[in-house]
């Protein structure tokens, strides 16, 4: 059951959440193998997961439902799970520990208890520490509302995203910036021809690419191409926002079913452009012409998802549907009755009559999709 205590719009962690760090990788560690028998062992990459419950040095005067709350750089979870197998003598590469702590390594920059400030849902980890170094050295998101059963569908691309992204920040020390590798760290701009250029470049840079796969909220931030989207991106809402209202966003008034929608939680793509230019209009576009219903009609929040989906895989070849699926039900949990309906809102160009000619610009925005990764 959720706190709903929040901190710039996210559930604040604590000790009687139910939140997690689930299945963080490469947690590398010393395996003993079958045969021969080899001193240090076999270095295996394990999953690390960990839970709210374990909160250990906690705040001592506030509290959550009577438990302690998560602050920066004094709190963690007392343990991990997942690495046990690794139980050579070495045991973590780094670490020299298995089931160790896990840190966060972000929190809320401006809500402070105690003097220290708080750390909430979707702030980066790292798991498996025996001493201030952790084993699994690669931030990973906070994520609550993900079912094991979602991120197992994510499993390949979040494999992928660390594979493709091994160079660049905050994997690699002093790696390269993604945002300046993909001509992506300049102002925003609605121009057509600037934002074909952004969307060629972030589409032809495997760690934008991999890291498109990786929905975020509207609201995530820093813009930074690891937190949030880059400067130049726009965060595209894959189930357009109106969708979930009466007439239209800016108007207000959600539908019956839908009363706690929220905008700058729900779940986006880092993509170029407006509505209407680069990736994002492309996704719009594809949104509006390969639809069977009109603008306006009910539809369930299902099929939408399933449509906007394929929508996205469109201009993020790279992308597994299933996951994107997964993202988009996970992202809109406790926004409303995901049985009922939402209405269809498309945006942008109209190639209704024509998607032969949205194909062909969408292949030469983007391209085909880049050779498999070496992982999944």
């Amino acid at each position: 059951m959720s706190n709903e205590v929040y901190a710039n719009g996210r559930e604040l962690a604590c000790g009687a959440g139910e939140g997690k760090t689930i299945c963080a990788m490469p947690d590398v560690c010393f395996t003993p193998p079958e045969n021969p028998a080899t001193p240090p062992g076999v270095p295996v990459p394990y999953p690390n997961s960990a839970f709210d419950s374990d909160t250990t040095d906690g705040s001592k005067t506030v509290e959550i439902s009577g438990k302690e709350i998560m602050l920066k750089n004094q709190s963690y979870f007392k343990k991990s799970t997942g690495d046990e197998a690794g139980c050579a003598a070495k045991k973590g590469a780094i670490s020299g520990s298995t089931s160790g702590k896990v840190y966060f390594t972000s929190w809320s920059m401006d809500v402070i208890v105690e003097g220290e400030n708080v750390v909430r849902h979707l702030d980066m980890t790292t798991d498996n520490h025996a001493c201030p170094e952790a084993n699994e050295a690669v931030p990973w998101p906070f994520v609550k509302k993900m079912t094991a059963a979602q991120k197992k569908k994510c499993a390949t691309m979040i494999e992928n995203e660390k594979t493709d992204c091994a160079d660049y920040k905050p994997y690699k020390k002093n790696g390269k910036d993604v945002c300046e590798e993909a001509k992506v760290s300049g102002s925003f701009t609605y121009g057509k021809g600037a934002t074909t250029t952004r969307a060629k470049a972030a589409s032809s840079d495997p760690c934008s690419v991999a890291r498109r796969c990786r929905l975020v909220p509207f609201n995530a931030t820093p813009e930074d191409g690891i937190h949030g989207c880059c400067p130049a991106q726009t965060p595209d809402h894959i189930v357009p926002k109106s969708s979930f209202f009466k007439v239209r966003f800016e108007k207000g008034g959600q539908l019956d079913d839908w009363k706690k929608y929220e905008d700058q939680k729900a779940p986006c793509m880092c993509l170029e452009g407006g509505s209407c230019s680069g990736t994002h209009g492309l996704r719009s576009s594809h949104h509006k012409a390969y639809s069977d219903v009109e603008a306006g009609d009910p539809v369930s929040f299902a099929d939408e998802v399933d449509h906007c989906a394929d929508g996205a895989v469109a201009v993020a070849p790279r992308c597994d549907k299933d996951c994107i699926v997964a993202q988009l039900v996970a992202g809109h949990k406790d926004m409303g009755d995901p049985k009922a309906d939402i209405k269809h809102s498309p945006t942008g160009r109209n190639y209704t009559d024509n998607p032969e000619d949205l194909d062909a610009l969408m292949k030469n925005t983007v391209g085909p999709p880049l050779p498999a990764s070496s992982v999944g």
